[in-house]
């Protein structure tokens, strides 16, 4: 049985998984150079004290408390992308297995797969856009069942039956 639907979305999960690995590592170098530039978060402190100030709702919160916690998430940001780009680098690789097994092997290893495909997904997100896809390429590998040939089962149940 051509197992072409559940190759064709691990090669979209696949693409998803490198265009947010791309994403992060675009947002990673953005932070990096914020954290490093003394200059850009007094210039960003100061436009926040600006917004604040203009707005009624906003005059309570205290303008130093706010600029240290949001050094604290810039500064607390690298480690923590640099986790989530593991995660959909190992995400990525066990999609690539997937895809290989579903390929190579048809219906073999289609349950293997299928299993895969569940990792690659957990990997990604529990729910983002790639393990939906994963998600939906790994029930079709478990669902789907190679067809039997109906000529095959007469062929046996008309011996059985002249046997009688």
């Amino acid at each position: 049985m051509k197992r072409t639907i559940e190759i064709v979305l691990g090669i979209i999960g696949s693409f998803f998984n490198i265009i947010a690995i791309a994403l992060m590592g675009l947002m990673m170098v953005l932070m990096n150079g914020l954290q490093n530039n003394k200059q850009a978060q007094d210039e960003m402190f100061a436009e926040f004290e600006k917004q604040f100030s203009e707005d009624p709702q906003l005059q309570d919160i205290d303008m130093q408390s706010f600029s240290d916690s949001m050094i604290t998430i810039i500064n607390g940001f690298g480690p923590f992308s640099w986790f989530i780009v593991v995660c959909f680098i190992i995400s990525l690789i066990v999609g690539i297995i997937a895809i290989a097994n579903v390929a190579r092997a048809k219906d073999k290893r289609a349950n293997f797969a299928g299993a895969m495909f569940i990792v690659a997904a957990v990997f990604s997100g529990i729910i983002s856009i790639t393990s939906i896809i994963y998600y939906i390429a790994a029930i079709i590998c478990f669902v789907r069942k190679p067809k039997e040939e109906i000529s095959d089962i007469s062929d046996s149940t008309y011996s059985e039956a002249s046997n009688l």
